[in-house]
């Protein structure tokens, strides 16, 4: 019913680029850009090549355990739901402030990673429209190593606050109302997401965000 490596499989792997969700890379005037691109093609085959050659696999969600069995044909049984790898808080009731307790918007994510910096322009964009309706509301956003262009978006007048590096994240997230992460790319867990959970703090988020947050059991 399966096999590892079909010919057609090769091709199809050989040719395709994540960074664009296109074929074959194509040249590209910007020198560094196409390097990029690349350098992310050849990761990609790398790692599906990982994941051929394993015995087992550990997947984190019900998408990307789909999308390794029917596109990459990936035999089923070695594939295995793995989603969270945390443990419980203790005394979580004890120690978790009400929601009445707690005040203003968070989000959080180092900006290395790209899908968290979209994720702040998104917010920048919609800041307005949750401003009209809660003018008293702030936006706390916390994250390591933040560009220039987005330390630029801090907003005091208007209550978009750009913190950069937090030392204690859980106490941010503990005192902050609700966890914002509008992510329109990105895969796996999303640790903000889990965090905020762990903290006791809602969160509202997109389909992508909310991949591997639910039982792979009942999928």
């Amino acid at each position: 019913k399966y096999s590892l490596m079909t010919p057609q499989l090769m091709d199809t792997v050989m040719n395709f680029d994540p960074s664009t969700s296109m074929l074959h890379p194509q040249k590209n005037k910007n020198k560094k850009e196409h390097q990029s691109r690349l350098k992310l093609h050849d990761t990609f085959l790398r790692e599906l090549a990982s994941v051929h050659r394993s015995d087992l696999v550990l997947v984190c969600s019900s998408e990307e355990m789909e999308m390794l069995e029917r596109k990459w044909q990936i035999p089923r049984w070695k594939l295995v739901p793995a989603s969270f790898f945390c443990s419980e808080p203790k005394n979580w009731d004890a120690g978790t402030p009400s929601f009445d307790e707690r005040t203003d918007f968070v989000t959080v994510g180092g900006f290395k990673h790209p899908p968290n910096v979209d994720c702040i322009n998104i917010l920048h964009k919609l800041w307005p429209q949750i401003r009209v309706r809660l003018p008293a509301a702030k936006m706390h956003v916390y994250g390591a190593y933040p560009s220039e262009k987005v330390l630029s978006l801090h907003d005091e007048k208007n209550g978009f606050l750009v913190h950069g590096h937090v030392e204690d994240l859980d106490g941010i997230l503990k005192k902050s109302r609700v966890l914002l992460a509008p992510l329109r790319f990105g895969a796996g867990i999303k640790g903000k997401i889990v965090d905020a959970w762990r903290c006791g703090c809602p969160v509202i988020t997109t389909p992508v965000g909310a991949e591997g947050m639910r039982d792979l059991s009942n999928a």
